[in-house]
């Protein structure tokens, strides 16, 4: 409205000049046209209030045909926004039949949103609906249709890739995570879907390459996945070389490596898989002379040995600093009971349990109330395991 006025102020001022310079000079100019038999006589002021006037004229003319014209463009926006509202509520509609369970109804609300911009959601919704309904080939379809949206191409490829995982094809769902682009390869669910396949494939060496650059993402998994890719990488060298290959491989590991909680409890693991008790009992003992370590001391219950006094000792001294820890108890009681030190194991497990009751240490107790022929007390402690691992 405001350049509306000015155009008009000064086409008003231009043609107030042209009406008053003639009568200042005193003349008016003369026009002629002439077009065959057609002539036209006017003064220069008559032309320009005939070029105003048509001026004015045309400005009407446009702002009537724009307004025509836009009656009809305005009408196939209210079609498309009709439209669009239409998908939305179909979305919102299949969404909370989802979280209903009314998966029928879910699932014909959420094919009425395949026009619509929803940046794949709505396809990956229809996903979760198929999957529920046990339709693993729509689910990929729908996983794959999601994948074409940016901002759904990570979802959607996690859930193929652990679709090919589940089906025992970890390779196929390492092609799947690899396609991603650099920036969602860091993705916290993408590396730790990556290690998971690796280990599934037994690639154990590529595991360990990439490890150190994943342990941020990682985060607390990645102790675990240090360990498990240590007893993948042990296993695979124990089976093809045996005990003696192991102990040279361990010995040939990197000092860091070797210092490396996770990496000692692998490789005692394989020890203690590879019936080499001894050995394993040193190096828990080596590896825990400032305390217990919480991943080798679990590993204490494992041991098979007839004389396991220096673990004895060892855990007797720790009781003597910290006589209400039942752990400590449980794991005595445990290796005694390995031992054949019945007397030893029986003191032991009821101070564990006394201290903090686990279905282990009772199980273990009723194994032991078995063997001395006391099979009411082994029945009734057999049931307060059960009852007590159900519990939690």
């Amino acid at each position: 409205m405001k350049r509306l006025i000015i155009a008009l102020l000064v086409l008003a001022a231009v043609l107030l000049a042209m009406l008053i310079a003639p009568q200042l000079i005193g003349d008016k100019g003369y026009v002629l046209i002439s077009m065959g038999n057609l002539v036209i006589e006017m003064s220069v002021v008559s032309l320009a209030i005939t070029v105003f006037v048509a001026a004015i004229a045309w400005w009407v003319i446009r702002r009537l045909l724009r307004r025509f014209f836009g009656l009809f463009r305005g009408s196939h926006q209210w079609f498309g926004s009709r439209s669009e509202r239409k998908r939305q509520r179909a979305f919102y509609r299949g969404l909370q039949a989802l979280a209903e369970g009314q998966l029928e109804d879910a699932r014909n609300a959420l094919m009425a949103t395949t026009d619509g911009d929803f940046d794949g959601i709505n396809y990956l919704a229809a996903a979760q609906v198929a999957r529920i309904q046990r339709k693993p080939e729509r689910v990929r379809y729908l996983l794959q249709q999601a994948a074409e949206y940016s901002n759904s191409k990570v979802a959607a490829t996690l859930s193929l890739a652990r679709m090919e995982l589940d089906a025992g094809q970890p390779e196929n769902a390492l092609g799947l995570l690899n396609g991603l682009g650099d920036s969602q390869q860091t993705h916290p669910q993408v590396v730790r879907l990556k290690a998971e396949s690796l280990a599934a494939a037994g690639q154990w060496q590529q595991l360990h390459e990439r490890l150190h650059e994943w342990k941020k993402p990682l985060k607390d998994d990645y102790v675990k996945w240090a360990r498990q890719v240590a007893e993948g990488k042990f296993a695979e060298i124990a089976s093809k070389e045996g005990a003696n290959g192991l102990k040279q491989y361990w010995q040939d590991l990197p000092r860091k490596m070797r210092h490396d909680p996770a990496y000692q409890a692998a490789y005692v693991t394989q020890l203690l898989e590879q019936g080499m008790h001894n050995d394993a009992q040193d190096c828990l003992l080596e590896w825990q002379k400032k305390g217990p370590e919480p991943l080798l001391f679990p590993l204490f219950k494992a041991l098979r040995l007839r004389d396991p006094s220096p673990t004895i000792r060892q855990l007797e001294k720790w009781i003597k600093q910290d006589d209400q820890n039942a752990e400590l108890f449980s794991t005595l009681g445990h290796v005694a009971l390995h031992s054949g030190d019945t007397a030893l194991a029986e003191k032991a497990l009821m101070r564990a349990v006394r201290l903090s009751e686990n279905s282990e240490d009772l199980m273990a107790l009723s194994h032991l109330r078995e063997s001395q022929h006391d099979s009411v007390q082994a029945l009734s402690l057999y049931k307060q395991g059960i009852e007590l691992a159900q519990s939690r």
